[in-house]
């Protein structure tokens, strides 16, 4: 009978998590919006509050102004990518070129081992295909939530949410009438901000500084659109794991492709591994520390199950949300033990008898 029980409760929660996952997927259109509204406004909820205390200003109004620079700025990215990509399709025809020479010099090259290669490329096949594609990165910021449509509900939400704020404590308040379930509540959700307001103000200064870091090096190695590759380099870092092999790929081969001398590639992959390293074992703990205390593993299965269901945004958003549901359990009296998995080991403990015998 026991057994029975236990077999129909994992077949409900099976279902639960089906049901989830379910509902994220077949509501991404409404939901990573939203999602992007929450992370922002928990991260700025102390900021504005701060704002509004001192200039003693209306709080719509606050919040209104707050929107507005928010706009400006998710526009001045908008803008600054589509400035820096004209640039870059303009110089398609010289960047073909030295696809075509360094294809050539390959093929002198293989030609003595008896290997084969074509010795040059169809330079209108190139233009051809990078102007079918040219909208790649573009889709990239879109999977973020920065495409119009997104950006305006993301505004919107965002201001319900900041106005409307105050209606969370006073559901609680009237829902949990023991004071002390209360406090552990209040505890809780003032954790899940403190949480995510830091670890987005982290994430923020470690890009900022990533992206200075990346401009000064590709500056001293003469690469070409020095500034667009930094700016894409220190995105992609928010894709703990992913993102920066990817990016490194990318530059590596366009230096590659435009530097005459093949030492620059191997000296610049010499110098961007040597600052990564530095970025994430003296940058990022200063910075960032361990804000979302969660392990490697739970940071890892958020990205893969995130890019699943959200695509790119998933990949970012799932993150805080695995921090989130770990403070959630870990305030849940039967659930808490779960919260160990979300958690670094601690110091080795011996496994108990009882345990060894089954093992």
């Amino acid at each position: 009978m026991e057994s029975n029980s236990s077999l129909l409760k994992i077949t409900v929660r099976l279902i639960l998590a089906t049901l989830i996952i379910l509902i994220l997927v077949v509501g991404k259109s409404f939901l990573v919006p939203l999602a992007w509204s929450l992370l922002i406004g928990l991260a700025s909820i102390k900021f504005l509050e701060k704002i509004e205390n001192k200039t003693k200003l209306p709080q719509n109004l606050v919040i209104i102004i707050f929107l507005f620079f928010l706009l400006l700025f998710l526009f001045s990215i908008g803008y600054f990518f589509y400035i820096e990509l004209s640039h870059i399709f303009n110089d398609l025809p010289s960047i073909s070129q030295k696809i075509s020479d360094r294809l050539h010099e390959l093929s002198l090259t293989l030609k003595d081992t008896g290997i084969h290669i074509p010795d040059h490329i169809n330079k209108g096949f190139i233009s051809d295909w990078v102007h079918q594609h040219s909208n790649l990165i573009m889709n990239f910021v879109s999977e973020l939530g920065m495409n119009v449509w997104s950006i305006i509900l993301v505004l919107f939400y965002l201001f319900f949410l900041l106005h409307y704020k105050d209606l969370v404590p006073q559901f609680f308040t009237k829902k949990i009438k023991d004071q002390k379930k209360l406090k552990s509540m209040e505890k809780r959700l003032d954790k899940s901000m403190t949480l995510i307001r830091s670890y987005i103000y982290g994430l923020l200064l470690l890009t900022l500084i990533s992206a200075v870091m990346n401009y000064i090096v590709f500056l001293l190695f003469g690469l070409k659109f020095a500034l667009f590759f930094a700016v894409f380099l220190a995105i992609l870092n928010l894709i703990p794991f992913v993102g920066n092999p990817i990016g490194l790929s990318i530059i590596l081969l366009f230096s590659i492709i435009t530097k005459d001398n093949i030492l620059i590639p191997v000296f610049l992959f010499g110098v961007m591994f040597v600052m990564n390293f530095v970025q994430e074992n003296v940058i990022r703990p200063l910075v960032i520390g361990d804000k979302m205390k969660i392990n490697a593993f739970t940071v890892f299965i958020s990205i893969i199950i995130g890019g699943m269901v959200w695509g790119v945004s998933g990949m970012i958003l799932f993150i805080p949300m695995a921090g989130v549901i770990k403070i959630l359990l870990e305030g849940h009296e039967i659930h808490a033990p779960y919260a160990i998995f979300f958690s670094e080991p601690q110091r080795k403990t011996k496994t108990p008898k009882i345990l060894k015998e089954k093992l």
